[in-house]
């Protein structure tokens, strides 16, 4: 203690010198700003200056076995450590800290609050032995406290005006199984409102919340209770035992108001009432849950996956029929539990006596209390090729029965069929009389000699459709509008100077001209064709020169890609202009005519070189000779039957690359035909966006479509209807459009400025408008394309899963050939939407990007 007076008194001399040097320091400084300054520097007072004090708190002294308390711990001073480990009888979960500063008689004293929920693990008179505090050498220890933890409490809910309970439907289950834990909150106190401040902890577990909360009132003891439930659906995903710890709720209870009592919703927050509040925090209780793996399956019959209760029936539309004629079978599974997940069931029919065609499966599910509940109906078409009598055999359904604790495999009844010769069907249902013939009954589904059409040949396929650039199109559709006002410019200016390889082009072509108007026989002819040569050479390099030699000149055009064959011309011409003029030869008018001639040429061939060179720079390369190879070989295969072969060396083309929608075409067509609905559709679509309103494209777009067996209902889109034009034109095919309507405004406007008349005069103005809005469009095309990605599944049958874990919960199947839109790439994994209420994550290899 002399010690602790002694480490006082010297921080107390310290503080009292520390204040009067500030003082002095600010001695000309407003009162209210140095008290403002030392309170900002009391915070950063160590507060190990003070003593260490720790108090230990509970909420309840006498809980039930399946009950819960909450301990919270205060201790004053700074980061303490707390041993928890001298608490044997309860399992301990920590519930976080906060902390306070404040000052008191002049003195800062910082208090942290750590917050635990005890869960007992043996009933009796339970201890929390003295827990100790340890901050810097120094020590605080707790009181001791006592805990009676008893079986059933006798009324134990009788005393409380607020509580939380937890439940669980079942607490032994297997991987798969669903149960649903609901989290129900009893009040009856007026509340302004409760939220969590911990949810519950569901480690290990796979958990979907309901979308509503649930609002009863009960009767306990007499008193009435308002009893707001939300549940949680779980599915277990790995063996072992888990234990949902418990949550805790805040509530809001009212202490004092004049207003009408009610009750407010379980998460509601009435953050601007006025009325007097204390907060009350509720802990539910914990609860266990054992979960087992399946048992191995070791009968022949095939597993479908499905846990949980189940039934199935099948009928059919009718058991009388002809030769070739279809029936309907439907069949139906219906059930408890993971219903999403059942697929079409095997049906063992001989292929000699039968065809049969699957439809697409139609589903009601929803969510309940007892977990997923619903049925999913299968429909098969069914066509005899022979007559006679047959059994349609049962259809049977293997799955784990929850209740049961085993697998069972159920069987609807077989279905007696009569399938008479068409002749003989046909006068049986002849009526009698002049009556009117009867209509045989409607078949569900009917495909009869339908076929796509044929591939598309020629090398108009390996044309690439190479999709152009966002900056070159805005470049290119901004030229026109550059070009113009830079005429605008010169005209209002013409003081600008030009560049070289204008300069010299003008120069060549005067000297041209001067050329013209000269008598061949004088002897400035030649040298005007001689400095035109130059002048064009120079203009090519962009640099003015008066002469060049031989050598330069060829050096130039190699370095501007120019034709070998056009340089030895230029090279040629200078040779022998170069000596008739300095050399004794003269030549006759002829060749001189021949002379000029060949330089004009030359003029114009040069010329015209430098936009050409400037066009194929942006050009995609072209095919190569390989590549045409391949795809002939691709053709050959197609037409020998060797559709997978095919598809094959089509899609390595396309790999070269090039983007032609005919080629796509084909490479769907073999996809098709090898009976690869899904990457059939895929490359459709990759055709489609190039050729929207190619017709043969459409045809077997559509057929593909109809053997897709994922649905979805089709609905009026706002957007489709205002982009209408995405399915009648390409956006290269409104690229190139708009960029010819804006070099042909710009013309007519530059035309109209250089007569000094108004640009924007009738054909001016629909011009401009026309302009715009195809400019518009073309733009919003490329945003679309660009932002907007669709994906086709590629896969025979795809789980979509909440999370990208193989363990995690599988949502729905999809099969392959439906179109899905992208909302996220995130590594080899695709988030996909099918529909509204179906989003989930599915593997990149099981469904690509369009």
């Amino acid at each position: 203690m002399t010690n602790y007076m002694k480490i006082v008194a010297g921080q107390k001399k310290f503080f009292r010198d520390l204040l009067k040097n500030i003082h002095q320091k600010l001695s000309g400084l407003p009162m209210a700003l140095i008290a403002v300054v030392l309170i900002g520097w009391g915070g950063f007072v160590p507060c190990d200056a003070y003593g260490l004090e720790a108090m230990a708190v509970v909420d309840k002294n006498q809980i039930s076995r399946d009950d819960s308390l909450f301990l919270r711990l205060e201790v004053t001073g700074s980061k303490a450590q707390a041993d928890m480990s001298v608490i044997q009888d309860f399992k301990v979960v920590p519930r976080g800290s906060s902390s306070l500063t404040s000052i008191i008689n002049g003195k800062f004293e910082k208090k942290i609050t750590y917050q635990y929920i005890l869960m007992p693990l043996r009933e009796g008179d339970l201890v929390i032995p003295p827990i100790t505090v340890t901050e810097k050498g120094k020590t605080a220890v707790t009181q001791l406290i006592r805990i009676k933890v008893a079986k059933v409490l006798e009324d134990p809910d009788a005393a409380k005006a607020i509580f939380a309970k937890s439940t669980i439907t079942k607490t032994q289950l297997v991987e798969g199984q669903h149960a649903v834990y609901s989290l129900s909150f009893f009040t009856s106190r007026r509340l302004a409102g409760v939220g969590f401040q911990t949810p519950p902890d569901f480690k290990g577990l796979s958990v979907k919340t309901f979308e509503k909360e649930t609002s009863t009132t009960q009767q306990i003891n007499g008193v009435p209770f308002q009893v707001t439930r939300v549940d949680y659906l779980i599915v277990p995903t790995q063996k072992g035992t888990f234990t949902i710890d418990p949550a805790v709720l805040v509530a809001k209870l009212i202490v004092k108001s004049n207003q009408t009592p009610q009750f407010d919703s379980f998460f509601n927050d009435s953050f601007f009432s006025n009325r007097q509040t204390r907060p009350v925090k509720v802990v539910s209780n914990p609860v266990t849950i054992t979960v087992s793996a399946l048992p191995e399956y070791k009968a022949d019959q095939r597993f479908s996956g499905l846990i949980g209760q189940f039934d199935i029936e099948t009928t059919v539309d009718h058991n009388r029929l002809t030769a070739g004629e279809s029936l309907t079978l439907s069949i139906k599974i219906s059930g408890t539990g993971n219903i999403m997940d059942a697929g079409p069931p095997a049906m063992d029919l001989p292929a000699e006596s039968f065809k049969t065609y699957d439809d697409n499966p139609a589903e009601s599910i929803h969510l309940t209390p007892q977990g997923y509940e619903g049925h999913k109906l299968f429909k098969r078409a069914i066509v005899p090729v022979k007559h006679g009598k047959f059994t349609l055999p049962g259809v049977s359904l293997t799955f784990f029965d929850v209740d049961q604790g085993r697998y069972r495999t159920i069987l609807t009844q077989p279905i007696a069929l009569d399938v008479v010769p068409s002749q003989k069907i046909q006068t049986a249902r002849a009526p009698a009389g002049d009556g009117p013939a009867t209509d045989p009954a409607k078949q569900t589904v009917a495909i009869v000699n339908k076929d796509i059409l044929q591939i598309k040949e020629g090398l108009h396929v390996l044309e690439n459709y190479q999709p152009m650039n966002p900056m070159v199109f805005i470049l290119a559709l901004l030229a026109p509008a550059g070009l113009f006002f830079f005429v605008k410019l010169a005209l209002g200016l013409n003081q600008k100077e030009m560049s070289f390889q204008k300069q010299m082009r003008q120069k060549a072509r005067s000297h041209l001209k001067q050329a013209e108007k000269t008598d061949v026989k004088d002897d400035s002819f030649l040298g005007h064709v001689y400095s035109a040569i130059v002048a064009v050479i120079y203009s090519k390099a962009d640099k003015k020169g008066e002469n060049i030699t031989l050598e330069e000149a060829r050096t130039i055009l190699q370095q501007t890609d120019t034709d070998p064959v056009q340089i030895k011309k230029v090279a040629g011409l200078l040779a022998t202009i170069e000596s008739a003029r300095f050399g004794n030869k003269k030549i006759d008018d002829a060749a001189a005519r021949d002379v000029l001639k060949q330089a004009r040429t030359l003029f114009k061939v040069l010329c015209i070189a430098l936009i050409v060179f400037g066009y194929a720079a942006m050009s995609p390369p072209p095919v190569s000779a390989s590549s045409s190879e391949l795809y002939f070989e691709a053709v050959k295969s197609y037409q020998q039957g060797a559709f997978e072969d095919a598809a094959i060396k089509f899609e390595k083309v396309a790999k070269t690359p090039i983007n032609n929608p005919h080629l796509f075409y084909n490479i769907g067509n073999a996809y098709l035909k090898s009976g690869d609905i899904g990457r059939a559709v895929l490359w459709y679509e990759r055709a489609r966006r190039l050729a929207p309103n190619d017709p043969d494209l459409n045809f077997n777009l559509a057929f593909a479509n109809s053997r897709v067996k994922d649905k979805k209902e089709d609905t009026v889109n706002l957007m489709d209807i205002v982009f209408f034009w995405d399915t009648l034109v390409g956006v290269k095919s409104l690229q190139i459009a708009a960029i010819l309507l804006s070099a042909a405004f710009f013309t007519w406007a530059g035309f109209r400025t250089i007569k000094r008349q108004p640009v924007f005069s009738g054909t001016g103005m629909f011009l401009f408008a026309l302009f715009i809005v195809i400019s518009a469009i073309g733009g919003i095309g490329m945003i679309k394309q660009s932002s907007s990605r669709y994906a086709v599944v590629v896969a025979e049958q795809a789980y979509i899963r909440s999370g990208m874990a193989s363990g995690a919960t599988r949502l729905f199947s999809l099969h392959a050939g439906t179109r899905v839109k992208v909302d996220e790439v995130r590594g080899q994994y695709l988030k996909i939407q099918f529909s509204k209420d179906k989003v989930g994550w599915v593997k990149a290899t099981q469904a690509e990007i369009i």
